[in-house]
């Protein structure tokens, strides 16, 4: 009997911690559950994009953002448009420009090129864009040369505002005996980049060489806004 008790004691004791052990176990994963679980739904909501932007001022901030630029896509070339006062981005009428041709413009040695340059100036009272080639001719008598386009500079959108000048340059050859037939130009027709109207400037320079049907000639034109 004292040997049954001994046993009967012992396995009681063997039982006894087989269970203190079970709830320790059990303590331990309750821990570990409590603490993957933030963690599983800060991941998840990362991938939805939306738990981020809930779990942190700063991310929240970002998420606010997001459909701003998203949905400012054309917000933001709008109000680069008006932050340099083009409004729908006008292009700039004849009847608002002031045209004269620059001081120190004409070739500056015989037998080199000339340049011509045209100021285009602002006399509204709002800014306009111009951007590309203005349309040029050469009139003189009988003979009306349209330039052609010169290829060393590429054309670029340029804001001018109210009383802002811009300008455009006209590259000629001269004219000397010998060299072919010439052209005694009279006036310069110039029309703005997406305009239909012109406005007349005379022209007080020295013959041209004719190269109207030349593919490469010596007199051509800049864009606008060109050095």
């Amino acid at each position: 009997m004292r040997l049954r008790t001994s046993s009967l004691a012992a396995t009681a004791v063997l039982a006894a911690g087989l269970t203190l052990t079970a709830c320790g176990s059990d303590s331990g994963g309750s821990t570990q559950i409590a603490t993957d679980t933030p963690s599983s739904t800060g991941s998840n909501n990362a991938s939805t994009g939306t738990g981020t932007g809930s779990s942190s001022p700063g991310a929240d901030g970002g998420r606010t953002m997001a459909p701003s630029g998203g949905s400012s896509g054309g917000g933001t070339n709008a109000g680069t448009g008006t932050g340099t006062g083009t409004g729908a981005g006008a292009s700039c009428p004849t009847s608002q420009l002031a045209f004269a041709v620059a001081p120190g413009s004409g070739a500056q040695s015989e037998g080199s090129q000339g340049a011509v340059t045209i100021t285009l100036t602002n006399k509204g009272a709002k800014s306009c864009v111009m951007k590309g080639y203005p349309g040029v001719d050469l009139v003189g008598g009988a003979t009306k040369w349209s330039l052609t386009r010169g290829t060393a500079e590429s054309p670029a959108a340029v804001t001018v505002r109210p009383g802002a000048t811009t300008t455009f340059n006209i590259f000629y050859l001269p004219f000397h005996h010998g060299d072919g037939q010439e052209f005694k130009p009279k006036s310069i027709v110039i029309t703005p980049p997406n305009e239909t109207h012109s406005h007349t400037l005379p022209w007080t320079f020295s013959s041209v060489l004719l190269q109207d049907g030349a593919t490469h000639p010596g007199t051509y034109i800049s864009p606008v806004g060109a050095k």
